[in-house]
């Protein structure tokens, strides 16, 4: 199938261009309080893109299933809620220094950094992670070492497990880092890189955007443990934990956390199932 590379430029470009105006929104909305912290009355809750769970809508607003999530985890505590996007590291900092006070879809497995500082709800979705190459790539994929010489499409700041960290920092793998996961697609298919790594959730949506299909890629591997997700609080706000571990818990019984899957799904790749 012959995709054009604009198909999938032009939901980059937008997603881009949305974080940007929401970028803008924030800072407007966090500056006041960057001495003293959000207000206590207030959720500043900051995640770089990761659609369809979380990404930019046209007008910058925060849309997917964490945020719909979040809003009524809010709701049900009475308080305000604010949204904004930056790239890991600098979301990393900022929660550090009480600037942001929420995370609202992370695993407590890629935050060790700040484990002294957040405290996480009960997980309310799973995700996992798996090698792509494309549909023609040859060999069998076990392990990592498996892998071994080749250039392996990453997002900057994020971390690996299964061993993958540890052959990019021995050398093994070589680690090709970029902004977005549309840009490691586009590369994927462009032969700059020889394979990538990614939430299989996240790649269908963008393969759907783009108008490709499971055909055009193949999935070399798939991560031994899937990521819980949660809702990660900072420390400062522990008390109201079991609140919102009360809220997740409705959700999931009334049937909200189900219909908001449907909505921002079921694109998902299927192929690891039947490896």
């Amino acid at each position: 199938m012959s995709v054009r590379t604009t198909d999938l430029i032009r939901p980059v470009m937008r997603a881009v261009c949305a974080m940007a105006a929401c970028a803008a929104v924030l800072a407007l909305a966090v500056r006041p309080a960057l001495a003293g912290g959000p207000s206590p009355q207030t959720l500043v809750a900051v995640s770089d893109e990761w659609a369809p769970r979380i990404m930019a809508g046209p007008d910058g607003s925060a849309e997917g299933i964490c945020p719909m999530v979040l809003r009524q985890v809010a709701e049900d505590l009475g308080l305000g809620v604010e949204f904004g996007f930056m790239p890991k590291p600098r979301r990393q900092m900022a929660f550090r220094r009480g600037e942001i006070n929420v995370v609202p879809c992370v695993s407590p497995m890629w935050e060790e950094l700040l484990s002294d500082v957040a405290v996480h709800s009960e997980p309310f979705m799973m995700s996992t992670e798996v090698v792509l190459m494309s549909a023609g790539a040859k060999g069998v994929f076990r392990s990592v070492r498996d892998f071994a010489g080749l250039r392996v499409g990453t997002i900057g700041g994020y971390v690996y497990h299964d061993g993958f960290d540890e052959a990019f920092e021995t050398g093994l793998l070589r680690r090709e880092d970029a902004y977005t996961l549309p840009q490691n697609l586009q590369k994927l298919r462009a032969g700059r890189i020889d394979a990538m790594i990614v939430d299989d959730y996240e790649a269908a949506y963008w393969m759907h955007e783009a108008g490709w299909s499971e055909g055009d890629v193949r999935v070399a591997y798939v991560f031994t443990d899937p990521a819980p997700i949660t809702v990660m609080l900072h420390a400062s706000l522990r008390e109201f934990l079991p609140k919102v571990n009360a809220s997740l818990a409705r959700m999931r019984s009334n049937g909200t956390l189900r219909a908001l899957f449907a909505e921002y799904g079921p694109r998902k790749l299927a192929a690891h199932l039947t490896r």
